[in-house]
């Protein structure tokens, strides 16, 4: 029957993708749903989109915002054009339309009944907002609808200090708003390194970035068009952001449907999500390291356990830190702003994490996470032979200070 397959995905984000090519290579057949986003909110609302403003950003604005995010997403539209195209050549059916279960095999598209031999559910996830009055006000955005803002606000309130309000303050930042990031913990960045977090609150002491921290929001109240944020004082802005995360896709899901992505939990990444659908047959994720990045400015990247969870974990280690300005590529090209910092076992045999906050952080942890992920011995990661001069050797140089 034409509406029968091996496989039926739903969800066409890096996870859905990802594991609908996995399926089709594997000689099955397989279709892929999707709502409207072909990409996901990766590609149009997270990741990809994100990244293209804080490039975007370090230059002068040209024109205005509505035309940046017009440029923007013209790219974007054509990225997933071209996913389409991929998934299309590589004999993927694709079927766009809200999916509803019906049971564990069947799903239902368009009033149209479709069944497959196993269900694969990338539903992705969604941002968490505030239950507090007036979180329904205009100039009151998430990590999502932000898109929509129509110019630059003079003042900008981001609720919320992880790294989805550090990179949008960051961004705004750079186009000349006064930037207010509010958190509700006693600190910010609370899930990264320690070191790393002040060095980067350090470097941002020059910015139009004010941090107030244990500060929890009670309510929004509008005056005109600005919005006044209530802690336990009134502050008014042009424009509120809610970035206090995002939580995996609440549809309720059939015992036996496979979970993938955001939509199976926690780390909610992309190249997590991708990795989940490209060993949807193997079963040896729970053998993958993830890395993490924040791409502010500087960048920060982080790789296997935190100094935090070894003392947490009464584990013996050592640590060793080299700065950016030790390595001679980032001291001449004025990118020295940084460090690299390394935990190994105690004796020093093998690497246990890594962190790293300066230029290029988020592809040097590559390296790291191989090293850490195959359990390689660092007397063999000091053979490695890095080009000369690059940013990359500064994990050489930490290296040899093991």
């Amino acid at each position: 029957m034409a509406n029968k397959f091996d496989y039926i995905v739903i969800g066409a984000g890096p996870g859905g993708t990802e594991a609908a090519l996995t399926i089709i290579h594997q000689g099955q057949s397989v279709a892929l749903i999707e709502a409207d986003k072909w990409g996901g909110t990766c590609l149009f609302q997270g990741c990809i989109p994100t990244k293209a403003l804080l490039h975007a950003s370090k230059d002068p604005l040209v024109g205005d915002l509505q035309g940046l995010f017009a440029k923007i997403f013209g790219q974007i539209n054509a990225i997933s054009t071209n996913l389409r195209a991929n998934l299309t050549r590589w004999g993927v059916t694709l079927i766009q339309g809200v999916a509803t279960f019906v049971d564990a095999n069947r799903i239902s598209v368009n009033r149209e009944i479709y069944e497959a031999k196993h269900l694969i559910f990338a539903g992705g996830s969604s941002p968490i907002s505030l239950n507090i009055p007036g979180i329904d006000f205009p100039n009151i955005y998430n990590s999502e609808t932000i898109y929509s803002l129509t110019e630059v606000p003079s003042r900008l309130a981001i609720i919320g200090g992880g790294y989805i309000g550090f990179e949008w303050a960051n961004i705004f930042s750079n186009f000349g708003s006064q930037v207010t990031i509010y958190e509700a913990l006693p600190q910010v960045l609370s899930a990264f390194d320690d070191d790393i977090r002040r060095r980067l609150l350090t470097s941002w002491r020059t910015r139009s970035v004010r941090i107030e921290t244990s500060s929890r929001v009670k309510a929004f109240h509008q005056d005109g068009p600005a919005v006044i944020v209530e802690t336990d004082q009134m502050e008014t802005y042009d424009a509120v952001l809610i970035a206090i995360g995002r939580r995996p896709s609440d549809a309720v899901v059939p015992p036996g449907v496979v979970k993938i992505g955001d939509a199976n939990g926690a780390p909610l990444l992309a190249h997590k999500a991708s990795a989940e659908g490209k060993a949807i047959f193997t079963g040896d994720f729970s053998q993958v390291i993830i890395p993490a990045a924040m791409f502010t400015d500087p960048e920060i990247a982080t790789v296997g356990a935190s100094e935090q969870s070894l003392k947490q974990q009464a584990r013996s280690y050592k640590t060793c830190k080299l700065p950016y300005r030790a390595n001679s590529k980032a001291y001449v090209t004025g990118v020295e702003e940084g460090f690299i910092k390394l935990m190994t076992d105690e004796d020093g045999h093998y690497l246990l994490g890594a962190a790293i906050i300066g230029y290029e952080a988020s592809d040097i942890i590559n390296v790291l996470t191989l090293a850490i992920q195959e359990k390689i011995p660092i007397a063999k990661l000091k053979r490695l032979v890095f080009p000369h001069p690059t940013i990359g050797e500064v994990i050489a140089q930490a290296l040899d200070l093991i």
